[in-house]
């Protein structure tokens, strides 16, 4: 048994343990403990709530960016590659609907086919590309779908610059071509053999994929915002059960303009993107249902 000073017997230390002071210290340092942990978890609340706000604003942000790009290129589309597209589907036909008439003998032989070339050269829109990258990959938690759509939007924004600058070339070399080869303007325009059999359908695969990146341009834009716009709702949502009153709200895009004008790329032709990458949610909106 340990001994004790002479001043203090167990009997003593039996009473200190009793006493009003030592329940009142305990008390008071079990008071200060729980108060510790209480003003922890509230801090740590708070933060977290912060965390989920600047989230949402964040996303609000990446929203404008991406919408702001549908945009452009539903203009773009609007305004050069559907027409030049249309057109030049058009007058391919009307070239076919020449040749089948000239070999029934109804047309002469050595009448040329009066090519329209559409010579215009539009120019690459500026897409905010490494805006959108920096709002995604830098400020925003999210997985899945959005991250393979921020990278798609990147890929179509380089090959429409590419696509663009391909066909300004190929436009100034028809400019170049002696005026009476009209024949060999409209087989190298349209893609049809010329020269003892030789073909090239340059211009007409350029024109075509030109078409078809601006649609998927639009397809991801558009569904970019509709991901971001969705998980950030549902952040929203959880947070106002955690804080109750918030000004916080979340940007509303609609695309039922394009949609109606026919501008909107058809759905299905993005099946097999869309099996491929499924959506998913954000550790903001994961955090925000605690």
């Amino acid at each position: 048994m340990p001994c004790l000073p002479p001043w203090l017997s167990w009997d003593n230390v039996g009473t200190l343990l009793n006493s009003a002071f030592t329940t009142s210290l305990v008390g008071a340092l079990a008071g200060a403990f729980a108060g510790a942990r209480a003003a922890q978890h509230v801090a740590e609340r708070a933060k977290e709530n912060e965390q989920i706000l600047t989230q949402i604003r964040t996303t609000n942000a990446a929203i404008t960016a991406s919408f702001s790009i549908c945009n452009i290129l539903l203009s773009l589309k609007k305004q050069h590659t559907k027409p030049l597209y249309e057109t030049f589907v058009a007058k391919k036909a009307e070239l076919k609907a020449f040749h089948q008439m000239r070999r029934a003998g109804q047309i002469p032989q050595d009448q040329p086919f009066k090519c329209t070339a559409d010579f215009s050269a539009p120019q690459m829109p500026l897409l905010p590309i490494d805006v959108l990258q920096r709002l995604v990959f830098e400020k925003l938690s999210v997985l899945g779908r959005p991250l393979a759509l921020t990278i798609s939007l990147a890929g179509v924004s380089a090959s429409l610059a590419d696509l663009m600058q391909k066909r300004a070339t190929l436009v100034e070399q028809f400019k170049h071509l002696p005026p009476n080869a009209e024949d060999v303007l409209a087989a190298l325009y349209f893609g049809h053999p010329f020269a003892e059999g030789r073909v090239s359908t340059e211009y007409a695969d350029t024109l075509e994929a030109l078409f078809n990146q601006t649609d998927d341009g639009i397809f991801f834009s558009q569904l970019l915002c509709k991901d971001l716009m969705e998980s950030s709702e549902k952040a929203l949502a959880a947070y106002k059960k955690r804080a109750k009153k918030t000004a916080e709200h979340i940007i509303s895009v609609d695309f039922n303009l394009a949609l109606e004008t026919g501008l909107m790329p058809d759905e299905s032709k993005y099946q097999d993107w869309l099996r491929g990458v499924q959506s998913s949610s954000s550790p903001g909106e994961a955090a925000a249902s605690k």
